[in-house]
C-alpha cells in the first residue's frame, strides 16, 4: 500500500509539471543506444539516457523555482534540497517507464538486409556508472544525489547473422540503431590483458559474458573443445592454434549467488614468445581487439600506475611538457601542529588501555581529529614551507600511510635496480641522474625530511579542520590550513625507518649526497625515537573539558628492526643492529598478529643486504617461512578458486566478501609472489605476478582494466575531486578506485536499482518508493536482496562516486602504488617512455570512450 500511495503522489506531481504535449516528458523516453555482436547471434546494446535526463532537470528546476515569494532569498539547505530533488522528479520522469519496456520481453523489431530474423529471447541490466551532475541556479556543473546509469539489453537471435549483414533494430521507443556485423570489429566476450603479455610469461585469455537477466552466455557446449587462432594482426598469419578449454565451474556465495555467472573457455598460448601485434579469433564469434607480446607491454603498465603517483602530488604544479593533464600548485605551505600522527589512537578502546586519549580520571575517549584541530590551533603559527607528498581521491591531507609508498618503491629498486633509470616516467626531476622511481619515492618524504625537528622528532600526519568537498573546487583552490601532527617515538621512527631505506636505494642508484642526508635525517630521528622521555604525553582542549593523550609505553618493534637494520647497513655501527636484535622476536610476534598491515616488502633489504643480517637471521628465516607459504595459498587461489585465475579467497575460506577498499586488486596481493619470488627465485611466484597483471589489465569479468588511461576499456567516473575541478573532460590517468565491495552499496539500490527516497510535504515532494530492478512493486530491502541474488559478484562495480566511496574512491598506498610497485619489479629491463604515451591528450567527451558505460 506504500508503494501504490507514493507512486499515485508523485505521478501526479510529475504530469502536472509534464502535461503539454510539446514537453520531452510527454513522448515515449528516447535514449542514445549503441550496438556490438557478443557473436553473430548475440547482440548487447547499451542505452544512454544522460541528455534526456539534463532536459527533464532543466523543465523541474524551472518549475521549482516558480514560487509567489521569488525575491525571497531561500537558505543554502533549501537550494541544495531544490536542486538535488529537480534531479530524482527527472529521473522519475523517465527512467522506470524505460526500464518497464526495456526489462521483461521489450517490443524490438529487427530488419535485415538478407533475410527474415527476429529476437528469439532478451535479458536486461541496469548499471550506475556514476554520481548525476547538473547545473545548479548559477549555471555551477555540480554532483547532486543521484545516480546515472546505462541500461544494456541483450539480445539473442533466431539465427547468427551473416559476416556483412546489415541490422536496422527498433527499440519499444521508436529509437532505431543501423548494425552490421564486421569482421574487423572485436568481441567484447574476449578478456585479455588488454596492453598485452610478456614475452615470457605465461598467456592466457577467457571467452565469457554475463547477459544480465538472461544469465550467462552459452559457450561450453557450442565452444569447448573448438579450435582458436592467434593471428598476426598485420599480415593475418595464423601464428599458434590451441583448443578452447572450459574453466572450472563458477562457484556461488552461500545465499546462491553466483561470482562470474559466466560459462568460461580459456585460451592458452603461452608457448608463442615472439614479439609482435596479434588478435585471437574463434570462428562464431569473432576475434579479440589487437594486443602486443613484447617489453614494452609492462613498461606502458608500470609507465601508467607510476604517474598516477605524480597525478596525486601535492605541492607543484602538473603541467605541460609533464602532462596534458594540468592543474596549477596546491598546498605551498603548512603550519607545524600538535595533534597526535596515529588515527588508531583516536577511537575509543572498550578496555584499559595505556595509551590513546583519556578523560581526566582515565576512561577512555573517542576523539574527532578535525574537532581536536580546530579546538588546538597555535597561539604563535609556526608557518612550514617545504611542499610534497600525495593527496588520496577525497582528502588532501597527507598521511603517515603513505610513508609505505616509500618503502614500497625503494624496495623495488633494490631488488631490481636494472629495471629503473633517469627519464623513465617523464616527471620534472627526469634529467636529474637519479631513477625516476627514487624521484617519486622523495616527493613522497622529502617534505618530512625538512619539516624535521631541531631534536629529530618528525610528524608524519598533516591535516586540517574538515574534509573537503566536491564545491570546494580542486586542491589548488583548497583555502584550508593543514597542520603537521606532533612528534611520537613512533611516527618518527617509521619515517626514521623508510628515510634509511630510501637512502640505501640512493645510494645504490649512485645518488651520494642526497643518500647521506637521508641517512643522516634518519640516524637524527633513531636518536629522538629511541630516547624514551620522548614519549608523547599531552593535554588538549575538546569540547569544554580538558582531555589526556600517552602514546604507547613503547616504541613498535617490527619498526626498530627495519630501522635498525637499514641504519646498520648504511653506517656499520653496532648500536643499531643491536637495538634491531633485541626486539626480533617480539617484532615477529606482531607481525603475524598483524600480517595484514604490512607490506610484504616491509624487510626486502634484508635479502639485498644479507651479510648484514646474520643477527636477525631467526626473524628472516621466519618472514621468509611467512611470506612464501601465504604466496603458496595465493597461488593455489589463482588456479582454483574462481573461472578467472584471480588470486582470491574462495568461498571456502571465508573471507571472500573482504572485498571493499580495493582489498580484492590483484597487483595489490601481488606484492606477496612478488617478495616470494625475490626470496627463493622460483618461477611460480614470477608467473602468478604476471596472471595477476592480466586480470588487472582486463582478463577478467568486468572486461576493462582497473586503472583509468589504461588499457582500451578502463574506468572513466569515480570519485576524484581533482577530476571534478580541473576543467578537464576525461579524469586523471592511472588511478585504480576500489571498485568490488561484495555486497551491492545501498546507495546505488536507493539511486539505480529503485528510486527511493523520503517524502518531504515542505518541499512538495511525495517522495518515491519504486523497485526497477529486478522487478516492480518491492520494498527497499526487497530490491537489495533481489538485486544482490542475482547480480554476479565478479560484475559488480556500482559506482555512485561520493555515494559509494567504497566502491569510487582510491588512496595512493592502498591502489595506486602497489601497482607500480609489482609492476616495476615485473619489468625486463629499464627504457624511456615511448612518445606516445607522453603526448596523450585527454578526450573532450567521456561518453566515447568504450568504459564510460561498460557491459556488466
Amino acid at each position: 500500500m506504500t508503494y501504490r500511495v507514493c507512486l499515485l503522489g508523485v505521478l501526479t506531481l510529475l504530469l502536472a509539471a509534464a502535461g503539454r504535449a510539446d514537453e520531452p516528458s510527454a513522448l515515449p523516453p528516447r535514449g542514445e543506444w549503441n550496438c556490438v555482436a557478443l557473436t553473430p547471434r548475440y547482440l548487447a546494446l547499451t542505452g544512454d539516457y544522460s541528455q534526456l535526463q539534463l532536459q527533464l532537470f532543466r523543465q523541474r528546476m524551472a518549475e521549482r523555482s516558480k514560487n509567489k515569494n521569488k525575491n525571497k532569498k531561500l537558505p543554502k539547505w533549501a537550494l541544495d534540497y531544490r536542486f538535488n530533488i529537480s534531479g530524482t522528479e527527472a529521473i522519475a520522469m523517465y527512467r522506470p517507464q524505460v526500464v518497464q519496456m526495456l526489462r521483461d520481453k521489450p517490443a524490438v523489431k529487427l530488419a535485415s538486409d538478407r533475410g527474415a530474423v527476429a529476437v528469439a529471447a532478451s535479458g536486461y541490466w541496469m548499471s550506475p556508472i556514476g554520481q548525476s551532475c547538473f547545473p545548479d541556479e548559477n549555471g555551477v556543473s555540480r554532483y547532486s544525489l543521484n545516480a546515472d546509469v546505462a541500461h544494456h539489453l541483450f539480445l539473442t537471435l533466431d539465427r547468427p547473422l551473416a559476416m556483412g549483414e546489415k541490422l536496422t533494430i527498433t527499440l519499444p521507443a521508436g529509437e532505431q540503431i543501423d548494425f552490421t556485423l564486421r569482421p574487423e570489429d572485436p568481441s567484447p566476450v574476449f578478456r585479455i590483458n588488454q596492453l598485452g603479455y610478456m614475452p615470457n610469461a605465461p598467456k592466457y585469455a577467457y571467452l565469457g559474458a554475463w547477459l544480465g537477466t538472461l544469465k550467462a552466455l552459452p559457450l561450453h557446449k557450442e565452444f569447448g573443445g573448438k579450435e582458436f587462432r592467434l593471428v598476426d594482426a598485420d599480415s593475418g598469419k595464423t601464428l599458434f592454434t590451441g583448443l578452447l578449454h572450459p574453466r572450472r565451474h563458477d562457484q556461488f556465495t552461500p545465499k546462491g549467488t553466483p561470482f562470474t555467472g559466466e560459462e568460461v573457455l580459456e585460451m592458452d598460448f603461452s608457448s608463442v614468445t615472439a614479439p609482435g601485434r596479434c588478435r585471437l579469433e574463434v570462428d562464431g564469434i569473432g576475434r579479440s581487439p589487437d594486443f602486443l607480446i613484447g617489453d614494452s607491454t609492462m613498461a606502458e603498465a608500470f609507465y601508467v600506475h607510476a604517474r598516477g603517483l605524480y597525478h596525486q602530488r601535492c605541492g607543484i604544479a602538473k603541467e605541460k611538457p609533464y602532462t596534458n593533464w594540468t592543474l596549477p600548485a596546491c598546498h605551498q605551505q603548512s603550519v607545524r601542529g600538535c595533534h597526535p600522527p596515529d588515527i588508531g589512537h583516536y577511537g575509543k578502546s572498550e578496555k584499559h588501555r595505556p595509551f590513546g586519549f583519556s578523560s581526566a580520571g582515565g576512561k577512555s575517549l573517542k576523539v574527532g581529529q578535525f574537532s581536536l584541530i580546530m579546538q588546538n590551533q597555535p597561539s604563535v603559527p609556526e608557518v612550514l614551507h617545504a611542499p610534497g607528498g600525495w593527496h588520496d581521491a577525497a582528502d588532501w591531507d597527507r598521511r603517515p600511510q603513505h610513508l609505505r609508498i616509500v618503502g614500497d618503491l625503494a624496495a623495488v629498486y633494490l631488488l631490481k635496480p636494472g629495471n629503473f633509470c633517469d627519464g623513465q616516467l617523464n616527471l620534472p626531476e627526469s634529467g636529474n641522474g637519479i631513477p625516476d622511481i627514487l624521484d617519486e619515492a622523495c616527493w613522497g618524504i622529502g617534505h618530512l625530511r625538512l619539516k624535521q625537528q631541531t631534536n629529530g622528532g618528525v610528524g608524519t600526519w598533516e591535516e586540517t579542520t574538515r574534509h573537503p568537498n566536491s564545491r570546494d573546487g580542486s586542491s589548488a583552490q583548497d583555502k584550508l590550513t593543514y597542520y603537521l601532527s606532533c612528534a611520537t617515538r613512533n611516527s618518527t621512527l617509521e619515517y626514521a625507518a623508510y628515510a634509511a631505506e630510501l637512502a640505501l636505494a640512493l645510494k645504490k642508484a649512485g645518488a651520494e649526497k642526497l643518500a647521506e642526508a637521508y641517512r643522516d635525517s634518519a640516524v637524527r630521528a633513531w636518536d629522538f625515537a629511541m630516547d624514551k622521555k620522548n614519549r608523547c604525553v599531552r593535554s588538549f582542549r575538546y569540547d569544554h573539558q580538558i582531555i589526556f593523550y600517552r602514546e604507547e609505553p613503547d616504541v613498535a618493534p617490527e619498526f626498530v628492526v627495519k630501522a635498525g637494520f637499514d641504519l646498520y647497513t648504511l653506517c656499520g655501527d653496532e648500536r643499531f643492529i643491536a637495538a634491531a636484535e633485541q626486539v626480533a622476536d617480539a617484532a615477529i610476534s606482531a607481525m603475524h598478529k598483524d600480517s595484514w598491515r604490512w607490506s610484504p616488502l616491509m624487510y626486502a633489504e634484508m635479502e639485498v643486504f644479507p651479510c648484514y643480517s646474520a643477527p636477525l637471521n631467526k626473524l628472516r628465516k621466519l618472514h621468509r617461512q611467512t611470506l612464501t607459504a601465504q604466496a603458496q595459498r595465493l597461488l593455489k587461489q589463482q588456479a582454483e578458486n574462481y573461472p578467472i585465475r584471480v588470486p582470491w579467497f574462495g568461498t571456502n575460506e571465508g573471507w571472500s566478501h573482504t572485498m571493499s577498499w580495493g582489498t580484492f586488486h590483484p597487483l595489490r596481493r601481488a606484492l606477496t609472489l612478488i617478495a616470494a619470488h625475490a626470496l627463493t627465485g622460483e618461477r611460480k611466484y614470477l608467473d602468478g605476478a604476471y596472471l595477476a597483471n592480466d586480470f588487472h589489465n582486463g582478463a577478467n569479468p568486468f572486461g576493462s582494466t582497473l586503472t583509468s588511461g589504461l588499457g582500451r576499456v578502463y574506468p572513466v567516473r569515480f570519485l576524484s575531486l581533482d577530476s571534478y575541478a580541473d576543467g578537464i573532460a576525461e579524469f586523471i590517468p592511472g588511478i585504480t578506485p576500489y571498485r568490488n565491495t561484495y555486497g551491492i552499496p545501498r546507495d546505488a539500490v536507493r539511486m539505480a536499482y529503485g528510486l527511493y527516497y523520503p517524502i518531504n510535504p515542505g518541499q512538495q515532494f511525495a517522495g518515491l518508493n519504486l523497485s526497477l530492478l529486478p522487478e516492480a512493486e518491492l520494498d527497499e530491502s526487497d530490491c537489495a536482496r533481489e538485486v544482490s541474488r542475482i547480480f554476479p559478484i565478479w560484475h559488480r562495480w556500482c559506482n555512485v562516486e561520493s555515494r559509494t566511496v567504497a566502491a569510487s574512491e582510491f588512496t595512493v598506498w592502498e591502489t595506486i602504488a602497489p601497482a607500480a610497485a609489482a609492476t616495476g619489479y615485473l619489468l625486463n629491463g629499464a627504457s624511456p617512455p615511448e612518445k606516445e604515451w607522453i603526448e596523450r591528450k585527454p578526450v573532450d567527451d567521456i561518453r566515447k570512450l568504450p568504459g564510460y558505460a561498460p557491459l556488466p
